[in-house]
């Protein structure tokens, strides 16, 4: 209680030292119809340019900085011009947004201090509005390979977002939204040394007939990539085993298998109140610094592979100005594949009597593992708007997930050691035959007390029937939000938001077993979460600012075992686990922009995140500080030069890890681009990534061996690619 206090006197404070500091821009006394021409002029503006609308945070289209709490939307033409190149990178911009990889390469997004390691999935994605959060570890990963040539917008909620979203929604909820109104097609290539080690196109196809409400847009994206110049340092193999040493069998020091593979085709269909739409996302890449932290051989060839495949049908009724009926129907299918992943590499151990001891089979410890999940779901919202002042949201959904297929190949077993074997039943690595229903229905109730000020009250109940091979398993959780939203007047807001959110245990977190990387635990607990943010908004023709303050508690954290080491105490599971005690983050985030000239723009933000453990210490892996910068310089219409310049602290390691923390780093991102270049539509981009050169590195995790002495898995971290140059063509029709 006394932290929430201090947070309100800070934010008391801030509000009125800033509205002095922008009072103070005009000295010169103005009369009354000057007040008129420039209150004309700025809702003019507002109207045309500052005004972003979105429905994310309520599900009516809302001013963006009207909703409640925090929505950042970035669109997708401003983030070509500043050289971003998919959704991944571009959520680096969000304030509060950390962006990371795991030791397998995966690409994981933390906010404001909270992201768990090994599949903890905290955020519910969506692409068009449809989920793409898998059941196996909640991550979505397919998401984050997406073109921006392909996105319209990117909407973002930072911060619980479980009235409305439901399930995984913990930290913050993302929507990529793909253009609807532009036909076009691109090429795109990348090189840190020529010639191009990435290169990858698309296109996208829209038609409309407006006097018949009918829509229709196509994408199409490919992406397919080597491995950037990286060279990691030494791997777990140089730290002892049983007081023997392994080195001379590792990879390391050596190059990274970075390889990447992204597909995208994504069909809408829209014909008055009828729409339908069809996804396809793959997402595969290398196996990078490997399972178990033991470096693989250098392979160009994809290890990781991420399928998902959804066919969604709606209906819209639209009975009355007011009342408004939307219904879904919709499959989705998920599969996770891992093709021939080399664990171990061949280890043999030369005996003084002369004989040999295999360690493990002559080609290496291999696996392919096989996960394949359906999901079929249906809900219904309803708004209405028939009472004074009042706008409802009352909506329902069910979902029925399944493991439709599982099994291994390895060839490590017993009976048949160094041949690959298909395992299946008690032997396989994940449990046979789960299921998870879950039956949502949630109501939000939009109050306009005045015409200033927004009270807004909502709250959800799920059910949640778990079901495996041992036993069933019935949730309940009802989660509530409260907020506020008081414009002063047509320049200053205000906010203030309490909401709560839930997350249940993914399907690995419950079912793996039978490995020594990850050992699922059926008796996990579903995380809570807490949150309570403040706000400040100031925006005028010229400038917009932004301040947040946030205050969240995290109980019953989801967790993969701080010193875990896989390859210790005889192969022993790994265990998740639920954290003791309560996380605790508090810290602020500042957004502002500001038109220079008429040619010229600056913004930034700065964000600061304090995560603490149930025991006061500071979170593995997060950061405090988190920054952005940018200067965009457009000299004419068809040219524009972009400046970005990204800080991120250091980040914390574990609290008996020796090492110093991995130091704070920054990159400066260069990108021109030329509009209409030779023949109308036609548009040439090019800049380079990390111009500097700047060493980035990801921290490595530390073990402890069965006498608790630590150790640690790759002593000079994970190394991230330096300078990097981009070009990309792209030609929009008519």
């Amino acid at each position: 209680m006394k932290t929430i206090i201090r947070i309100f006197i800070l934010f008391g404070f801030v509000v009125i030292n800033t509205t002095q500091i922008f009072a103070q821009q005009g000295n010169e006394p103005i009369i009354d119809s000057e007040l008129d021409a420039e209150f004309e002029a700025e809702l003019l503006w507002l109207q045309e340019e500052a005004v972003v609308m979105t429905e994310i945070a309520t599900k009516t289209k809302m001013d963006a900085d009207m909703v409640p709490g925090m929505v950042t939307v970035l669109r997708g033409d401003d983030l070509e011009i500043r050289g971003i190149r998919t959704v991944y990178e571009a959520l680096s911009l969000v304030p509060g947004l950390h962006t990371y990889l795991d030791t397998l390469g995966d690409q994981r997004v933390s906010v404001r201090g909270l992201g768990g390691s090994f599949f903890s999935g905290n955020l519910k994605l969506l692409l068009d509005g449809i989920v793409l959060n898998d059941s196996l570890t909640a991550a979505g990963y397919v998401i984050y390979g997406i073109p921006v040539e392909q996105v319209d917008r990117i909407e973002i909620i930072r911060g619980p977002g479980s009235v409305v979203y439901g399930e995984y929604a913990c930290a913050g909820v993302i929507n990529v939204m793909t253009r609807k109104d532009v036909t076009r097609v691109y090429g795109r290539c990348v090189w840190d040394h020529w010639p191009p080690y990435g290169y990858g196109g698309g296109g996208a196809v829209t038609y409309t007939i407006p006097e018949e409400a009918f829509s229709l847009s196509l994408h199409l994206s490919g992406w397919k990539s080597d491995s950037p110049d990286i060279e990691t340092g030494e791997d777990r193999l140089y730290e002892e085993f049983a007081g023997m040493q392994f080195d001379e069998f590792s990879n390391a020091p050596g190059s990274t298998n970075e390889a990447q593979e992204n597909r995208l085709a994504n069909l809408s269909l829209k014909y008055k109140g009828f729409s339908l739409s069809g996804q396809y996302l793959l997402n595969g890449r290398g196996d990078y610094f490997g399972m178990l932290h033991i470096l693989p051989q250098a392979e160009e060839r994809i290890i990781t592979t991420h399928d998902h495949r959804a066919l969604e049908a709606g209906q819209t009724l639209s009975l009355s100005d007011a009342f408004k009926l939307d219904f879904k129907l919709g499959w989705r299918r998920y599969e996770f594949y891992l093709d021939n992943l080399t664990a171990v590499p061949p280890i043999a151990i030369s005996m003084p009597d002369g004989s040999v001891i295999d360690i493990t089979p002559s080609q290496g410890s291999i696996i392919t593992p096989y996960y394949e999940e359906r999901e079929i779901y249906a809900g219904g919202e309803l708004i209405w708007k028939g009472m004074n002042r009042h706008t409802l949201l009352l909506g329902m959904k069910y979902s029925d997930t399944d493991i439709r297929d599982v099994w291994v190949d390895t060839n490590t077993t017993e009976e048949q050691r160094g041949t690959m074997v298909r395992l299946r039943g008690e032997e396989n690595w994940f449990a046979e035959g789960g299921k998870r229903d879950i039956f949502g229905v949630y109501l939000q109730d939009m109050f306009d007390m005045t015409d200033r000020f927004t009270l807004t009250l909502g709250v959800r109940y799920d059910r949640r029937y778990d079901e495996d091979e041992n036993k069933n398993e019935v949730e309940d959780n009802i989660t509530p939000r409260v907020s506020a939203v008081w414009a002063l007047t047509d320049y200053h807001i205000l906010k203030a938001q309490y909401s709560e959110s839930v997350r249940p245990p993914s399907f690995t977190e419950l079912y793996a077993r039978g490995n020594s990387v990850i050992g699922g635990n059926p008796d996990l607990d579903p995380e809570h979460i807490r949150s309570y943010e403040l706000g400040y908004i100031y925006r005028r023709s010229k400038t917009v600012g932004r301040i947040t303050l946030f205050y969240s508690e995290l109980e019953d954290n989801i967790e993969y075992p701080k010193y875990a080491d896989s390859l210790g105490e005889g192969g022993k599971e790994v265990q998740y686990q639920n954290a003791d005690g309560t996380i605790k983050t508090k810290g602020f985030e500042l957004e502002f922009e500001h038109d220079l000239r008429v040619d010229l723009r600056f913004s930034g933000s700065l964000s600061f995140a304090d995560a603490e453990d149930g025991q006061g210490k500071s979170l593995m892996g997060a950061t405090e500080w988190l920054g952005n910068a940018e200067l965009l310089y457009r000299p004419k219409q068809d040219y524009a030069f972009d400046l970005q310049y990204r800080y991120v602290g250091k980040r914390h390691r574990a609290s008996e890890d020796e090492r110093d923390d991995p130091a704070a780093y920054y990159s400066l991102d260069l990108s021109a681009s030329i509009f209409n270049c030779f023949t109308k539509g036609l548009t040439l981009r090019g800049g380079c990534k990390n111009l500097s050169d700047s060493e980035i590195i990801f921290p490595a995790p530390a073990y402890k061996d069965a006498d608790g002495n630590i150790g640690y898995t790759y002593a000079d971290d994970f190394p991230r690619p330096g300078r990097e140059w981009w070009m990309q063509l792209s030609y929009d029709f008519d």
